[in-house]
């Protein structure tokens, strides 16, 4: 059965919302109220496949005008590895695409499917996909900016820094030089986040601060200092400082922006078009 944006009425965000600070339903509601408002104005193409996954799809977005300049933002949405849909998220694309800039907005196979390293194959499977399918709609594949929040930021903090996928994946060693993080933990070795990694042996394969095997060359990172949403809302901030730190020390371009906001405006700041990320996130793509 072809998958919703409205299937975020069996989420456990949706369903269990004493288990969180925020509430998340009104959030969705109108996320996908505005993505499919989104629809109505901008060229899309949504549910293209990258695999065979029914949850390995993407939603492209294109801008009124597409030259040979015109750069692609990627979004991975969050949702702890269990929950989130293209669909919900097209809306981060609306003020990018005002600005020429085509988006995506793509999934990945989540738990209780799929475990680590489950979704950092999807990651190197999407970016193939890319490298190899933007060309037929007009976009040049190697001018990317790819982002994420949450779960989808851990994810493109890995496929960042590591360097033992892009072979297989069939694009260049630096394929991915400029990346957006957006309220995430990128330290797993202290906990073990249950919906990514079944065995704790594996906490350091899924923590970015043990895989920097490369870098990129324009890093944004976005946290709150108190993101609340489950636990520990400052653990964001602890493990996004030394990211910072690292990646700057070995010769990456690094701009940090702390927030007042939840975990839910760290996801909405990066579309905030009087807000400093949107303004970063759009200098980093011109």
């Amino acid at each position: 059965m072809k998958r919703s944006a409205d299937e975020y009425v069996n989420y456990k965000t949706v369903l269990s919302p004493e288990l969180f600070k925020i509430a998340w339903e009104p959030f969705y509601q109108e996320s996908v109220q505005k993505t499919r408002s989104l629809q109505s104005r901008f060229k899309h193409h949504l549910d293209l496949p990258y695999g065979e996954s029914e949850t390995q799809t993407l939603d492209l977005y294109l801008p009124e005008t597409i030259t040979s300049s015109t750069p692609t933002l990627i979004f991975l949405h969050g949702g702890a590895f269990r929950e989130g849909h293209p669909g919900q998220y097209g809306f981060i694309g609306e003020p990018f695409l005002e600005q020429g800039v085509a988006f995506v907005s793509a999934s990945y196979r989540m738990a209780p499917e799929a475990f680590y390293p489950d979704q950092a194959d999807d990651m190197a499977l999407l970016l193939g996909w890319l490298y190899r399918n933007l060309g037929n709609y007009g976009l040049d594949p190697d001018r990317l900016v790819v982002s994420g929040h949450s779960s989808g930021a851990l994810m493109v903090a890995l496929a960042a820094v590591r360097g033992d996928w892009q072979e297989s994946a069939g694009v260049p060693a630096d394929y991915v030089q400029s990346i957006i993080l957006a309220g995430a933990n990128y330290d797993h070795r202290d906990d073990t986040p249950t919906n990514l990694v079944r065995d704790p042996a594996r906490r350091e394969e899924g923590t970015v601060l043990c895989n920097l095997r490369r870098v990129p060359r324009n890093v944004l990172i976005v946290f709150a200092t108190d993101e609340l949403n489950t636990g520990d809302g400052r653990r964001f901030g602890r493990s996004a400082r030394p990211l910072a730190a690292a990646l700057a020390e070995r010769g990456a371009s690094v701009e940090v922006i702390e927030l007042d906001t939840d975990h839910q405006g760290t996801c909405s700041a990066l579309c905030d078009r009087d807000g400093p990320v949107f303004a970063a996130a759009l200098a980093m793509m011109k």
